[in-house]
Parts: structure tokens; sequence; C-alpha cells
């Protein structure tokens, strides 16, 4: 559930912040970097405060972590000036395509025959990291104007089908159960 409202605040915010500036308290770029910061910060703070140990020390939670990490690094970098000029267009939103591509292929495919997570889930996590690191790849090439036109919904849909699909498929276990 964190996940998934992380999702609808950070890609929510970033679209609203895109769409009227005016309402970026520090700027639009330092503004959606700063939700980003503030949401992964939150996320990684739960993880290691209120989740049991054997979820903190799950591997695949590890990866996401060591993802997010590094694309939240990426942008902080890129707003300090310390990252080469070439890369500041590829310095935002394309790492974070990055980290739920591969995010999501390695949830979907790591331990495949643990039964943790039921394999319509795996196909959907799997399914979305390959499209997200399909529109990564249309970014750098003949869509990049359509992808950068639509990012923040693009990445609101790529985070939230796969956690909102994963949300109800518990729920329904879970009411089947009572």
């Amino acid at each position: 559930m964190f996940g998934f409202l992380e999702g609808v605040l950070g890609w929510g915010l970033s679209w609203l912040f895109s769409q009227n500036p005016g309402l970026a308290p520090i700027g639009l770029i330092p503004s959606i970097v700063l939700t980003w910061v503030l949401l992964t910060g939150g996320i990684i703070f739960v993880g290691v405060t209120y989740t049991a140990p054997t979820v903190r020390r799950n591997r695949v939670w590890l990866v996401w972590g060591g993802l997010n990490v590094a694309a939240t690094a990426v942008n902080v970098a890129a707003l300090a000036g310390t990252l080469p000029s070439g890369l500041l267009a590829y310095a935002y939103w394309h790492p974070w395509l990055a980290v739920m591509g591969i995010g999501y292929l390695v949830t979907g495919l790591y331990n495949w025959e643990s039964p943790q997570i039921r394999q319509q889930e795996r196909l959907v996590y799997a399914a979305t990291g390959l499209v997200t690191l399909g529109v990564l790849a249309a970014s750098l090439g003949p869509l990049t104007g359509v992808v950068t036109a639509n990012i923040f919904v693009l990445g609101g849909v790529l985070q939230l089908v796969p956690i909102g699909h994963d949300v109800i498929a518990d729920a329904v276990l879970i009411a089947r159960q009572q």
C-alpha cells in the first residue's frame, strides 16, 4: 500500500508541478526532485523500521532499495551540477524508468518457484518491467517527444498498475479467507 501511495503522490505531484509551475514551492525541477527524495526516504524509513525482518532482508527489497537510492543520487547530483552537461538530459526521469523496469523484472523473475508471489502477479511484474524498459529505450530514440511530454502519466501508470494488481489480488485473497 505504501508503494502505491508513493506512486500516486510522486507521479501526481510531479505532473501537477509540471502543469502548474507556480505551484512548485522551490522551482519546477527542484520541487519534483525533493518530492521524490522525501518519498524515497519515507519508503526506506518504513521498510527499515516497520516491516518484519524477513521482508527487510528479502533480496528483492534490497535490489529495490539500491535502485531507488541510485536514482535519487543521480537526481541530486544533477541538481547539484556535478554531472557532465551531456548527461543532464537523462538525469531526472530516465533513472526512474530504469529503476521500475529492472525492479519489476527482478520482482517477477527472482526465485520463480517461491510461492510468496503468485504466478499471475509475477507475470504482471515481469511484463511491466519489460514494457517500462521498452518505454525507456523508445525515449532515447524515435519516441523521445511523446515519452517526454507524457512522462508523469506514463510513470504513474507503469508504477501503479503492477502494485495495484498486487494490492487487489491480496485484498481478494483476504476477503475469500474471511
